[in-house]
């Protein structure tokens, strides 16, 4: 028997077991397949079957009844039960059917089937696939014993079942026909010693209640009214039937009817006919209350109880006998049976065909209808066990422990299907009749409560789970360890799936561990090891070890659970699975146990495990693949030196973007100024850290792969093959027969190793990158498989993810064909790459190189160069600097970038083995003072296989300059030009400059001019001829002795305010796209620098100066005067930029010698400038001003004073003026001494006439004679 296919249902009585066999040449898959089929037709209505010739068995003497098979394919125990079969009949094996699938003899089958079951009563056969035409005994006429189901086996089964089912009761006639002349005994008569006596040990009584409990006290109430009424019930039913007892009747001739009715009604209850059970039942429950046979007396009780429910089942009305409520005293109530039924079966009372022995009469018996059935079987149930308790007493007339378990095993199932419903509802019965507990052992839910019929809030429910827990109880006061193997098995499986109807997980997971625990202490050998092998798969998912991957799942590792329990359950079914000899599942539980309990086992219990149950399974061929996904930690690719020309690794570059790189300034910075860039540092550690890393190789280069293993584990493991997958070793492999079976790397109990391996590279990727996240390894012999880089542990679970235990890495690298290698051969005119030249001077120097590679040509060759000056500046040089000063750093940058080296037709392709030569010329006219040298940087290379790329390589050469000083310019100066010279002094070059102006211009005004005052100086050790320009000025040639200064005077025209406004003109930018913060000046210091820096560019821009060695013509060079130029101050700045003041004055004398008492006009006009809307807001009203007139002394330079008896004048010298627009005023004048005197005027603001607006450097002067 099949102890995982005991559903423990309380009818099981009534259900004819049908023993199915394969005939033939089947498969186990196809045989199942057909009893599942078969299985689907276990339920036959009588009204389908052929009547027979038997008044007991017939089925018209009932066609409202059913046949129940139950179809099984393993047969019993008959040394266990062959001892119950005349207590109980409904045990044996009544019918036992052959599936044929081949054209055997049918009366061959036949005679093997019944040789073979001789016990069994019914012999058939099914041919499945065949016609009866097929059938080889074709000229014997048809046997009713074998059937034939055609091509379509399911659709002709149901006519099969039922004729089956009509030979089964031809033969249960003429089987009972036996018993009618035996004298029954119990099985403890018949068997003695060898049936196991029930023993109990009780155990205080509500023990397990709580003591608050409303089902609790109930069910007490329940149990002291019972045993309060039993005795007086027996003495009043004592009584009455002593009474109705004639002295001549024989006590023991009652005793046998009495047992002779019960074997019928069993009989009965098999063959359908439920109310003749009933009656057959009733009248041995009459007989043997009579006589006291306890035994037989409560197996007839369960056999009215069964009755009762397959009547309530098939929708039958039927009167519970009187005698039933003589023994066993309820109350009647309201109906509890559902009177709406989807069967078409006949609702009105059934009477008995014959007249009852019975001397009760019928008319005391109560209607179903007004008992609540459910308490009154639960009520029978009680009394039964009652009676098998009464029967221990006896020697040979007691109940075996089989059936007492059995009884309460099946009243459980009972309760249990009654659960949480009010009333025996169609649902309800139909699961106690098919089948009140699912044969499935895994954690899915059995019951549901909806499926039970509505419950009435206003109703109790008929069985609380507390009572159910309660009844539950008194299976443990059996001695279960006396019981056989299989009887065990069936009591803790049914109490599994009761626990587990009722939500006591941790109950059914204790029961279930005592039936492994019996399992394993049971010496018998386990025959059905797949209904155990769902036990134990079933007791892996109960305790949550199934679905917990705690070495792949991050979620599945910080969730709190049993782990202790679990451990200890997994060390059971693994011995359990060893006991039934199941290498796949001892090798499945060993490997759970091992990779997710390691923690908690010892190094003992680990190396057992190793030694005892992973070694013969990796020899047998059941592991298949190593169970630790932390094996592989880290791998690294290391290159160690390359056997082919050009060693140094190339830099991969588009062609779109070499192009565009090529024009790109070194030493400029695009960035967009991010004042929060600081915080931003924490994030760029974070990406630093990226799992990612990329290795560039040549194709033929040495390399070394590195990885590294772990061993969590208390035992030694060996790694007997690393290679890489069928991808990654098209392109690289790892060295062979290094690491082999016979030459394995060991790694120690819980230790970390790296494996070094050498590394070849066969086959370029070129532009691809080869991803390498897994590596194939070999452990103790196992198949090789891919194991993942394991990184690191990750803590927080990511949703999509299949393994989110550790940080996955992996290795990007890219194999690269063979390149070319430059090399630079010598440089002309230096002597180690350095040399020495004057500043201001240019020289120029022949550089030759040449391809080394014999196969591969250089296609591309850029030349470019970086100076110290370039070096020492900061990438964010720009962000602190105003823009004035930035203007002028930038642009010596940007000289420096393409004017300070120049490459003079350099090659652009060279040949495989090719040697060439090209110029470099070195200007020093604009470099710094502190340039000592730069860096040539040549980036060459060669073209992909696909023209789409380049692979470049740097050459760099270093050359020192030591560079010296030659025209320096200390000093700068600007001062007024405010007379005229005479002839005489034509031969100073910028007074002859002067004098050719005013001969050519006729409105020419002295006062237009200003002097720059040079400082030369010659820093060389040789003297130097220099020559200054200054837009149309040309100066004399001066030689210049060594470390000597000649001031060099340089005429230069002021800037007019008609033509020059900088107070709008920006400060140009060199390089754009930088986004610059606001400088922190005002608005007059902008416009004040603005001024500056276009006064200093103006006469930059109009300023050179070329000198020449007099002892050497041949070196000669310029002079970069914005070196010396520092920011013009603000004196010099207003005597060249007229409009830096708010008004223009310009004075003028109609006279410049005059005699003494001759009279002078002097004439003033003062106009408005640019800058006058500083002074003045266009709301208010226009500035009043004070015109000041001032004569000064030429030779002493001192102030006359006003009345001051030198120089008279008409009126005063003070003039208010409202300037908005040009305005004229006149002063006349009277010399009465002789001299050279100076007139100037300084206006004032009216409000304050001592405060000077500006001061007009344009002065006049006349002379007196």
């Amino acid at each position: 028997m099949n102890p995982s296919m005991y559903d423990a249902s309380f009818v099981q009585p009534c259900r004819v077991r049908l023993l199915v066999v394969p005939i033939g040449k089947w498969k186990r898959s196809q045989f199942l397949e057909a009893v599942t089929k078969l299985r689907g037709y276990n339920e036959v209505r009588l009204v389908d079957i052929t009547p027979i010739d038997s008044p007991l068995f017939t089925p018209q003497g009932f066609p409202q009844g059913r046949l129940f098979f139950e179809v099984i394919t393993s047969g019993h125990n008959d040394s266990l039960n062959l001892f119950l079969y005349d207590f109980e009949p409904f045990r044996k094996i009544f019918v036992v059917v052959g599936l044929v699938n081949d054209d055997s003899s049918s009366e061959d089958n036949l005679k093997i089937l019944k040789e073979k079951y001789p016990t069994v009563i019914s012999h058939n056969l099914i041919y499945v696939n065949s016609s009866n035409n097929n059938n080889n005994n074709t000229g014997s006429p048809p046997d009713a014993h074998v059937f034939h189901s055609g091509n379509d086996f399911e659709s002709n089964l149901e006519p099969i079942v039922c004729d089956i089912g009509r030979n089964f009761l031809q033969a249960l006639s003429h089987y009972y026909s036996s018993y009618k002349h035996v004298t029954l005994r119990s099985p403890g008569a018949i068997g003695g010693n060898a049936v196991l006596k029930t023993s109990l040990t009780r155990q205080l009584a509500n023990a397990n209640l709580p003591a608050n409990s409303t089902s609790s006290s109930s069910s007490s109430r329940k149990m002291n009214s019972f045993e309060s009424t039993t005795s007086s019930i027996k003495r009043s039913a004592s009584l009455k039937l002593a009474k109705s007892l004639s002295s001549s009747e024989n006590r023991s001739q009652l005793r046998s009817q009495g047992r002779q009715h019960k074997i019928l009604g069993n009989f009965q209850l098999l063959a359908g006919r439920y109310i003749n059970a009933l009656h057959s039942f009733t009248e041995a429950v009459t007989q043997l209350y009579k006589v006291r046979d306890h035994l037989w007396l409560a197996s007839a009780l369960d056999g009215i109880a069964i009755c009762f429910l397959l009547l309530s089942f098939l929708n039958i009305s039927f009167q519970v006998p009187y005698i039933i409520m003589l023994i066993i005293p309820i109350q009647t109530s309201n109906p509890s049976v559902d009177p709406s039924s989807p069967r078409n079966s006949s609702n009105g009372p059934i009477k008995s065909p014959r007249n009852s022995s019975s001397t009760l009469a019928l008319s005391q018996d109560v209607d179903v209808e007004n008992t609540n059935l459910p308490i009154l079987i639960r009520s029978i149930s009680e009394k039964i066990l009652y009676y098998y308790e009464l029967s221990l007493n006896h020697h040979c007339d007691y109940a075996p422990q089989t059936v007492y378990a059995e009884t309460l095993l099946k009243t459980l199932t009972f309760m249990v299907t009654c659960h949480s419903s009010t009333q025996l509802s169609p649902p309800v019965l139909e699961k106690i009749i098919k089948g009140s507990l699912s044969s499935d052992l895994g954690p899915a839910v059995v019951f549901e409560g909806d499926q039970l019929g509505p419950i009435d809030g206003t109703d109790e429910i008929l069985f609380s789970k507390i009572e159910i827990y309660s009844f539950a109880n008194k299976i443990f006061e059996l001695q279960l360890k006396e019981m056989d193997l299989e009887s065990q098995t069936i009591i803790y499986i049914v109490l599994s799936k009761v626990y587990h109807s009722l939500g006591f997980a941790r109950k059914r997971l204790f029961v279930l561990r005592l039936l492994l625990v019996a399992l394993l202490a049971n010496p018998e050998k386990i025959n059905w090891g797949d209904n155990y092998q769902e036990i134990l798969n079933g007791m892996i998912k109960l305790y949550g070890i199934e679905d917990r991957t705690p070495e792949t799942s991050v979620q599945d590792s910080q969730a709190s659970t049993w782990l202790t329990l679990q451990r200890k359950c997994l060390q059971l079914c693994l011995m359990v699975s060893r006991k039934m000899k199941n290498s796949v599942s001892t090798s499945r539980y060993a490997i759970m146990l091992l990779s997710r309990y390691t923690h908690l086992l010892t190094q003992s219990e680990q190396q057992n495990i190793f030694t005892s149950f992973i070694q013969p399974s990796m020899s047998e061929g059941h592991i298949q693949s190593y169970w630790d996904p932390f094996l592989l930690r880290d791998v690294k690719l290391t290159r160690l030196e390359s056997d082919v020309s050009g060693g140094e690794l190339p830099f991969e570059s588009e062609m779109s973007v070499l192009d565009k790189s090529a024009k790109v300034n070194p030493t400029r910075s695009d960035e967009v100024f991010n004042p929060f860039r600081h915080l931003l540092a924490a994030d760029k550690v974070v990406s630093e850290m990226d799992s990612t890393t990329q290795n560039v190789f040549l194709v033929g280069d040495r390399a070394m792969f590195s990885c590294m293993v772990q061993n969590p584990f208390k035992f030694e493991i060996s790694l007997t093959g690393v290679q890489f997958n069928f991808e990654t070793t098209e392109f690289c492999e790892l060295g062979k027969n290094d690491v082999s079976f016979k030459r394995p790397y060991y790694v120690g109990p819980e230790s970390i190793r790296i494996v070094n391996l050498p590394l070849e590279l066969k086959k370029a990727t070129h532009h691809g990158w080869l991803n390498i996240d897994s590596v194939k390894l070999s452990v103790m012999g196992l198949p090789a498989r891919d194991f993942p880089i394991a990184l690191s542990e990750n803590r927080t679970s990511k949703e999509a993810v299949e393994n989110d235990r550790f940080n996955a890495g992996r290795v990007q690298i890219k194999i690269l064909p063979e390149q070319p290698e430059l090399q630079l051969l010598r440089t002309n005119n230096m002597t180690d790459n350095s040399w020495m030249m004057l500043h201001g001077t240019k020289k120029r120097f022949t550089i030759t190189m040449r391809n080394k590679s014999l196969r591969c040509p250089i296609e591309h060759l850029q030349f470019s160069h970086v100076s110290n000056i370039e070096q020492s500046i900061k990438p964010d040089y720009w962000k602190k600097m105003q823009l004035d000063d930035l203007y002028g750093l930038e642009s010596q940058l940007e000289w420096m970038k393409n004017s300070c080296i120049k490459f003079i037709d350099p090659p652009q392709r060279l040949e495989p083995h090719e040697t060439c030569s090209f110029d470099m010329e070195v200007d020093a006219t604009a470099t710094p003072f502190h340039f000592n040298g730069f860096e040539l940087v040549i980036n060459y290379g060669m073209n992909s296989n696909d023209k789409s790329r380049m692979y470049l390589k740097t050459l760099q050469s270093s050359y020192h300059v030591t560079l010296k000083r030659s025209i320096e310019v200390p000093s700068v100066d600007i001062v007024s030009l405010n007379q005229d010279f005479t002839s005489e002094t034509d031969h100073v070059d910028w007074v002859h400059y002067i004098l050719e102006k005013q001969k050519k211009d006729g409105d020419f005004n002295i006062n237009k001019y200003l002097l720059l005052l040079l400082d030369v100086r010659n820093s060389w050790i040789d003297s130097i001829k220099i020559q200054i320009h200054y837009e149309d000025f040309e100066s004399h040639a001066y030689t210049i002795e060594s470390l000597h200064t000649t001031r060099v005077v340089v005429p230069i025209k002021k800037l007019d305010y008609q033509n020059y406004n900088f107070k709008k003109q920006s400060v140009p930018r060199v390089w754009q796209g930088r986004q610059y913060i606001q400088s922190g000046l005002t608005e007059e210091q902008e416009i004040e620098m603005r001024e500056r820096f276009w006064c200093r560019q103006h006469i930059l821009s109009r300023l050179s100066c070329n000198w020449v060695l007099t002892t050497d013509p041949s070196i000669k060079g310029t002079v970069n005067f914005p070196q010396f130029f520092e920011r013009f101050d603000p004196k010099m700045v207003s005597s060249l930029y007229e409009a830096k003041y708010p008004y223009h004055i310009d004075l003028s004398i109609d006279k410049s010698s005059v005699a003494k008492g001759q009279c002078v006009k002097a004439v003033v006009k003062v106009s408005p400038t640019s800058n006058s809307d500083l002074t003045a807001s266009p709301q208010s009203s226009p500035e009043k001003l004070i015109l000041n007139f001032a004569i000064f002394d030429s030779h002493t330079a001192k102030l006359l004073s006003k009345s001051n008896r030198r120089v008279l004048f008409n009126g005063t010298l003070s003039r208010h003026l409202i300037v908005v627009k040009p305005v004229e005023t006149q002063l006349q004048l009277l010399p009465l001494e002789k001299g050279s005197y100076e007139i100037c005027v300084c206006p004032s603001r009216s409000d304050s006439k001592d405060q000077a607006i500006q001061f007009n450097p344009g002065l006049v002067t006349f002379t007196v004679v």
